[in-house]
């Protein structure tokens, strides 16, 4: 199987493996135990959070180890809700996760504003500033990059003019760690991320919080991760994500060349072989390995079984939003009509992902659009024949 859903979730990294075996055998005693071999995984915790402090260019104590970004973007939200003004507000992006959105709704109720993003998928950061002048907001949530499109998001600028209004800002950057340097997120006042995004194992992650944050909390139970979060830390879960994270660190900048060239390669051979076909986010920033595509005909479900049956593994957008009802909300938000989200697909390879693969699937890409027209056309001569 050729995998292409990335953005979803990722095989777990050999290094990781290695490291999380290693961990489960040398530190498997509880951090929080009276005795020596606790006390050894005590200190391997706090060197683990050590080396995601350095590489998030943040302090040490900033950092707290959780079960992913779903549980930091649910406790973040639920804090400020709890610990805000009765008239406070929050403003988040109408593309954001539904671990953000369904958080703001549940928590903020009717205080819940939105931030439009063009017909390219990008927040303008102009029509941003009178929103942050004008509301009473504690807190504003912009992701770093889109899970559905890859779009990258200025969430740059949108700190820096959060820090001009005295606004908290959080990034969820899952979907940019691992994928591209991390310079500069550890500025944000809070950052959630998960490892099983970058070739680490699920159910871990982190949340970056910012010292004047030093009240924060989120599971109640005992005194873990410095009173932030009860419950036993998953220690080898948490090696493994970091081993994971400084894998993906090395040669970043070769990967993105490659696979930028290597996917707009096979995306060429499908604009050559399939014709009518749409790129979403054509010509503004975008992950290097994510493509989402309009395709001209046939319902996504019917090309991704298709591509499965070939080989292939791709999808047809968020894989936390796939099993609701109605369009994707993130290209409703860019105006796209139900037709033509029920025609595209979601591409995202990975660090490892050959140019030969983005080829195949190229290939296969060509193969499907002839076989569902074959069919198509074989049922409506079946159709006259019978009328």
């Amino acid at each position: 199987m050729k995998y292409f859903d990335f953005n979803a979730t990722s095989p777990l990294s050999s290094v990781a493996e290695e490291v999380w075996i290693s961990s489960n055998q040398e530190y498997w005693q509880n951090p929080s135990g009276p005795y020596i071999g606790s006390a050894r995984a005590k200190n391997r915790l706090e060197g683990l959070r050590e080396q995601m402090a350095s590489i998030l260019e943040t302090k040490t104590e900033n950092i707290i180890f959780n079960s992913g970004a779903t549980e930091g973007n649910n406790t973040l939200i639920n804090y400020c809700a709890k610990n805000s003004k009765s008239d406070a507000r929050i403003l988040i992006s109408n593309i954001e996760h539904p671990s953000v959105i369904k958080a703001a709704e549940v928590t903020f109720g009717r205080k819940v504003d939105f931030i439009p993003v063009s017909a390219a998928g990008v927040i303008e950061t102009p029509n941003l500033l009178p929103l942050i002048k004008n509301g009473n907001y504690s807190l504003i949530s912009v992701m770093a990059a889109n899970n559905e499109t890859g779009i990258i998001q200025p969430w740059r600028e949108i700190l820096e003019m959060c820090n001009e209004n005295n606004i908290p800002y959080h990034c969820d950057a899952s979907q940019w760690i691992g994928k591209l340097p991390p310079k500069n997120l550890g500025k944000c006042d809070f950052l959630t991320g998960c490892g099983h995004k970058f070739g680490g194992p699920k159910g871990v992650g982190f949340l970056k919080i910012s010292e004047c944050f030093a009240n924060f909390k989120s599971f109640y139970g005992g005194e873990q991760e410095s009173g932030h979060r009860g419950g036993t830390e998953n220690l080898p879960a948490i090696a493994a994500m970091i081993a994971a994270l400084e894998g993906k660190l090395l040669n970043s900048e070769i990967i993105k060349a490659n696979q930028e060239l290597w996917k707009n390669e096979f995306l060429d051979i499908l604009l050559n072989e399939v014709p009518g076909v749409k790129i979403i986010g054509k010509g503004v920033n975008q992950l290097w390995n994510t493509a989402s595509i309009i395709l001209p005909k046939h319902d996504n479900i019917r090309w991704v079984m298709r591509l499965d049956k070939l080989g292939f593994a791709i999808s047809t957008g968020s894989a936390c939003a796939s099993g609701r009802e109605g369009p994707s909300h993130v290209l409703k938000a860019m105006g796209y009509t139900f037709d033509e989200i029920k025609r595209t697909v979601r591409i995202s390879g990975g660090s490892d992902t050959s140019r030969k693969a983005w080829h195949e699937l190229g290939e296969a890409f060509k193969r499907v659009w002839k076989d569902l027209n074959m069919r198509s056309s074989s049922l409506n001569k079946a159709r006259i024949i019978s009328i």
